[in-house]
């Protein structure tokens, strides 16, 4: 287990080593300052529900979201929650950090008003494979909280780019708008000498985010195979990069990708759609709990169906 922290942090280091060079007349946007605070707090091991309560009461959108969640169907609690400790108690705190780190990014990224760019099926996308990634991280016995939240900051970095550095990165998204038969970091490495998973992480490294996450981030472009071979396949890691193959709302019959390289994890191609049904299911009530105004990927779902 030493062994494993100790790659993902030097993985950690590699990815975002450069960053500070090349951005540097660029900040990512902060997180909200309460969001801040809170995931300080949980970053504690010893720290307790009791502990964590009064400051998501400090945030009353936060509290709303946070009940919403400890009510939704997907946990099927017997009875109703009212106080936000009792609702941290239930989920635990694993689950209290996803959603506030979640609604913190959601609050932090703004709109590029690009071209080509539409926020909404950006996070459409975003929170379609951060489920699918908690479902299989959980098929596996794996963090499925990290695999969750490294799946739905992955392309955190796009946003941010095409926000406070979009004349340096203009050539690059133009030239994918105009030919998309390319995968964005494709584009990216024959332009530029890094790609938008490695500012992600980043991006993460800025926020002080846990070393997991900014490796989930930071290789989810890598292949299958490439992860396996350090090590990382049967981790958070691995399962973000898998769940990054999920087609795109915009491109809802893409599915090759992930059915070619879903048997690497030990999944078959009729559990990949199983899991994707499952996901459909509770996307609604997700959105709603991070406040996102989307429509679930049902077209998405529908072609990995066959």
């Amino acid at each position: 287990m030493l062994g494993w922290f100790k790659k993902v942090q030097q993985y950690a280091v590699l990815l975002t080593g450069d960053f500070e060079k090349i951005f540097k007349d660029f900040s990512p946007p902060p997180l909200p300052q309460i969001i801040t605070r809170i995931l300080e707090k949980l970053s504690d091991p010893e720290v307790s529900p009791i502990e964590i309560a009064p400051l998501i009461e400090k945030d009353p959108a936060l509290s709303s979201q946070v009940l919403k969640l400890a009510n939704s169907a997907y946990y099927g609690l017997q009875r109703k929650i009212s106080r936000i400790s009792e609702a941290a108690s239930l989920l635990g705190l694993k689950e209290i950090e996803t959603l506030v780190l979640s609604y913190g990014v959601v609050r932090a990224l703004e709109d590029p008003e690009v071209e080509g760019f539409d926020l909404k099926i950006f996070w459409e996308d975003s929170l379609f494979r951060a489920l699918f990634a908690r479902e299989v991280a959980q098929r596996l016995s794996l963090e499925a909280e990290e695999a969750f939240a490294g799946a739905l900051l992955e392309d955190v970095a796009l946003p941010v780019l095409l926000t406070n550095w979009y004349e340096g990165y203009r050539k690059v998204y133009e030239r994918w708008q105009s030919d998309r038969s390319l995968a964005l970091h494709e584009v990216e490495k024959e332009v530029l000498s890094w790609n938008h998973a490695q500012a992600g992480a980043w991006v993460l490294k800025n926020w002080k985010l846990p070393d997991v996450l900014v490796c989930c981030v930071g290789l989810h472009v890598k292949p299958l195979v490439e992860i396996s071979e350090v090590g990382f396949l049967k981790s958070p890691v691995g399962v973000v990069a898998l769940a990054s193959l999920l087609p795109s709302v915009s491109r809802p019959e893409n599915v090759k990708p992930i059915m070619e390289n879903a048997p690497l994890l030990g999944l078959s191609l009729e559990e990949v759609a199983a899991i994707a049904e499952e996901v459909l299911e509770s996307f609604e009530e997700f959105a709603a709990c991070l406040g996102l105004d989307i429509k679930p990927p049902v077209e998405v779902v529908r072609n990995l169906n066959g």
